[in-house]
């Protein structure tokens, strides 16, 4: 017997029209008048509009319109927790269904291997046999299959292979960009106007950030589904947020209504070396921007996205005070802003002119041609004040980092992100030198010699992540020989490896920006390294 598969959205819908693009331009108004409000009546008028604000503009991210997008693995779980029933599989959009029979195969018990296999039923047919005696959609019933952690790994790769397309029916969803606000106590007026670009920018981010919290679980966990709807609802996701640990959220209070939340990742997805802190800019709750961030050492490696309908907010004082924040959370010096930020491979960025959007703010290309040549383009202006940089010229300037570098930052202090791949490839030599018949047998082997090279006595009071984080990050350590530091340095080492699978990666990125020692001693191995090649 063949069942409804519920609630199913076809994408194929229509372009919005003449009057659909008026509704977006005012949804746009009045998501701008209520983060950026001219005064509390303007304020009070857009809540409320916003409140009976619906428009069928599929794909628009506003209330009363459907998204359709590949969510991977993760954000498709978050989706089945928090909005159920309102995603299904778009079938229309499904040409290749044996992806998704290769995950089926995984869920599937033995008596059912025959039918499943026998070509009677479609992919879709079965699924809504299986699903017959179960409430939702036919997206939330495979969903419910996959939630065994044991196998999450697995799940994710299977699910995340099948590329399947989905659609979200928003409707009043609190996740629409209509809706999707993170409640503040205090609404604060922007009759003043915004911010410009801070003067002395550097000076501005070394400015200590004296306003900043952890918040509980709870509101971290609520903050950090506004971060990751902000996202889907426009078709995005980011790491940072699709992993992120609610009892790691900081909220930086920089004034005039605008937060900016750093989230930490949980202790199971964490890199090895450097530490990744995401974070999202709100203002009077609303998010308006987000990023991800790199911290390695002293330098941290980052960019800023501005959301589209408050592109004409205040966008360079905000990105100086997210490097303020993680200056006061961290301690970093410096700050890359990789070429995709700047235009490479980016053409939304590139037809912006993002290179001279941190080229004012002081970052400069680290390749001498392309700095020669943004000070021949900096002249141009000079001389001709409407002179803009072409299409042509800006690929050129996007074709290496940038950096931001504070009066305290030291050059023999800046740690090549090329050496991450040079410093894996020292951890695998570190691995085999053990001569474990596994990778796993071997990865505990170096753990145990980083133990004993750095002075660990004993295991016994440190927590499984705390371990897990040791094992990862001991290569690294191994590969620079430990045992012939300070005990001073070992200390420090000690407490470096141990932070790594604390309940807060703060702390260790603050550790590791102090790690001078490793350092350097990473920085010349990886040197050696490179010029053995």
């Amino acid at each position: 017997m063949r069942l409804s598969c519920g609630p199913t959205i076809s994408s194929s819908s229509g372009v919005a029209g003449h009057k659909s693009s008026r509704k977006v331009r005012r949804h746009s108004e009045l998501c701008f008048q209520r983060a950026f409000p001219r005064s509390v009546s303007e304020y009070r008028a857009a809540i409320d509009e916003l409140a009976e604000f619906t428009a069928d503009v599929p794909d628009s991210g506003i209330a009363g319109a459907p998204v359709f997008y590949r969510f991977s693995f993760d954000v498709a779980s978050w989706l089945a927790r928090k909005v159920p029933g309102a995603v299904s599989i778009d079938w229309s959009e499904l040409h290749d269904t044996e992806p998704l029979d290769d995950l089926l195969r995984c869920v599937l018990q033995p008596s059912e291997d025959e039918y499943f296999d026998s070509g009677y039923a479609s992919t879709r047919e079965w699924i809504d046999v299986a699903r017959s005696g179960t409430r939702g959609t036919d997206f939330d019933w495979l969903m419910a299959q996959l939630q065994d952690r044991r196998f999450a790994s697995f799940y994710r790769q299977l699910y995340d292979a099948a590329d399947l397309p989905l659609a979200w029916a928003l409707g009043e969803s609190p996740y629409s960009r209509t809706r999707n606000v993170f409640s503040s106590t205090e609404m604060h007026i922007r009759s003043d106007g915004m911010r410009g670009r801070p003067l002395h920018a550097k000076k501005e981010i070394a400015r200590p950030v004296e306003n900043v919290s952890r918040l509980s679980a709870h509101r971290g966990s609520e903050l950090l589904d506004v971060a990751v709807a902000s996202l889907a609802a426009r078709h995005r996701e980011t790491y940072h947020f699709s992993f992120a640990n609610p009892e790691e959220v900081y909220v930086a209070d920089v004034g005039k209504g605008i937060e900016i939340a750093v989230f930490g990742l949980l202790p199971e997805h964490r890199f090895p070396l450097e530490c990744t802190l995401g974070y999202l800019i709100l203002s009077n709750g609303v998010p308006i921007g987000y990023g991800g961030s790199s911290v390695l050492f002293k330098q941290v490696n980052t960019g800023i996205n501005i959301f589209d309908e408050y592109r004409r907010s205040e966008a360079a004082y905000l990105w100086v005070q997210v490097m303020r924040v993680y200056h006061s959370l961290v301690g970093c010096t410096r700050y890359v802003a990789n070429p995709y930020q700047l235009g490479s491979g980016n053409r939304e960025a590139l037809r912006s002119g993002a290179f001279w959007f941190y080229y004012r703010l002081g970052y400069r290309p680290v390749d001498p041609v392309v700095r020669r040549l943004a000070l021949d383009e900096q002249s141009k202006m000079r001389r001709k004040p409407d002179h803009r940089s072409d299409l042509r010229t800006l690929a050129r300037l996007s074709a290496c980092d940038m950096h931001l570098t504070l009066p305290t930052a030291k050059q023999s202090e800046f740690f090549d992100e090329a050496w991450l791949a040079t410093s894996s490839g020292l951890a695998t030599r570190a691995l085999a030198e053990v001569a474990g018949r596994t990778r796993n047998t071997a990865a505990n082997k170096v753990a145990r010699l980083v133990a004993k090279q750095t002075g660990i006595r004993s295991l016994q009071s440190w927590t499984p992540n705390e371990r897990r984080g040791l094992i990862a990050c001991s290569p690294f350590v191994a590969a620079v020989n430990p045992a012939a530091w300070s005990i001073q340095e070992k200390r420090h080492i000690r407490r470096l490896l141990r932070a790594k699978g604390g309940k807060r990666e703060l702390d260790y990125a603050r550790l590791l920006a102090t790690s001078d020692c490793f350092l350097q001693a990473l920085r010349e191995a990886c040197i050696r390294e490179d010029k053995s090649l």
